[in-house]
């Protein structure tokens, strides 16, 4: 159970009454949402500030110390004066998620500071319900999974990635009842675990839901990482390309030396190769692994490049650190900068813009040479 404030019980109502004059699907509230909504409002307060546009990877460390797992959420905060000065806010922001399917919903609103009120309203796209996931488990421990998937989707897929990097896919068994369970040994030494679960929906696979998995962590700790993020003054959002390339360099080999990985090389001739695909999804709004003429194999060979294996990461992100901290928290991704069979890396950066609308497209390519 959780209470809300009067002021969010009258936002959320607000939420409810504007999508009704839209036509759109009613919301459905979340009391973990409105919990992490009335965190963030309150830090916020004390911050004496509301930025433009709130950072939506940053947010992920405190949805998930709340409980929440979703992978698609949208957050937006703003200083709470009257209902009537908020209606055509809410109406933009209806407009926004009603058309990607975000209808589970927290509100939370601060207290006073300064004689105005802080406000957040976050919507995720609910299509998993799980069951009692703990957040801190012992190494060699079982992490019982049970979900459910909501109509419209089918046949999902879970990925486990222990701290190392592997990843091992799953198609769990179905339940009577339509549940879906499956345990998973926790044994691959102290750190975090991922599990992802991807869906089948009506336009292909979509990623739905990202579990972070502590072990041999204090709980403590995790909440350090949540205010590490949610506070972070992002100083990489400004910097060149050049920086930003050599700081994503130094952060791979930082996460490889955490396990005990070989360090990467870089190689200027993949850095080229990156920065054309990279130049490619931004010129053509395009992000994907498919693009023509940017296949990671088709360029390679285009390039005369003898290799044994290589992979990509691409990310489009609000500066370079929230890119890394996405790849860290991508099973897939990880999995790519910590794998100790590749020896060297290339790294293209293309950046938009500036300021807090700057997006960042960034490709990493790994590879084993043929000489290995």
């Amino acid at each position: 159970s959780y209470t809300l404030k009067k002021e969010e019980s009258s936002l959320f109502a607000l939420l409810i009454n504007s999508s009704k004059e839209e036509e759109r699907e009613l919301f459905e509230m979340d009391a973990k949402l409105c919990a992490a909504a009335r965190y963030n409002s309150i830090n916020l307060s004390k911050k004496g500030e509301v930025p433009k546009k709130l950072e939506t990877t940053a947010m992920r460390p405190l949805l998930w110390s709340y409980g929440v797992y979703d992978f698609q959420y949208l957050p937006t905060a703003f200083v709470y004066r009257s209902e009537e000065s908020l209606k055509d806010t809410i109406k933009t922001y209806i407009l926004t998620i009603t058309k990607r399917g975000f209808f589970n919903c927290g509100v939370g609103v601060s207290d006073f500071k300064d004689e105005k009120k802080i406000a957040t309203i976050i919507c995720s796209k609910r299509v998993v319900d799980a069951f009692d996931i703990p957040k801190v488990m012992n190494n060699g421990s079982y992490l019982n999974l049970e979900f459910k998937v909501r109509n419209g989707y089918r046949e999902p897929i879970l990925y486990f990635s222990p701290p190392s990097g592997d990843v091992k896919k799953i198609a769990p068994a179905i339940q009577e009842g339509g549940s879906y369970s499956y345990s998973y040994e926790l044994s691959g030494g102290e750190g975090k675990y991922l599990v992802q679960i991807i869906v089948q929906g009506n336009n292909g696979p979509e990623g739905v839901f990202l579990i972070p998995v502590y072990v041999g962590v204090q709980l403590t700790d995790i909440k350090k990482e949540m205010l590490t993020y949610i506070n972070l003054e992002d100083n990489t959002k400004n910097v060149s390309v050049e920086v930003a390339k050599d700081m994503i360099f130094k952060a791979i080999n930082f996460e490889r030396k955490k396990q005990n990985i070989a360090p990467l090389k870089i190689n200027e001739q993949l850095s080229k190769i990156a920065y054309s695909k990279s130049k490619a999804m931004a010129e053509k709004q395009l992000f994907g692994h498919e693009i023509e003429e940017h296949k990671l194999e088709d360029m390679l060979k285009s390039e005369n490049i003898q290799f044994v294996k290589a992979s990509e990461n691409i990310g489009l992100n609000s500066s370079p650190r929230m890119a890394h901290f996405l790849f860290m928290s991508s099973p897939a991704h990880r999995s790519n900068i910590l794998n100790p069979v590749f020896k060297e890396v290339g790294i293209g950066i293309y950046k938009v813009g500036d300021g807090e609308d700057t997006q960042w497209f960034i490709t990493e390519i790994f590879l084993i040479p043929k000489e290995f």
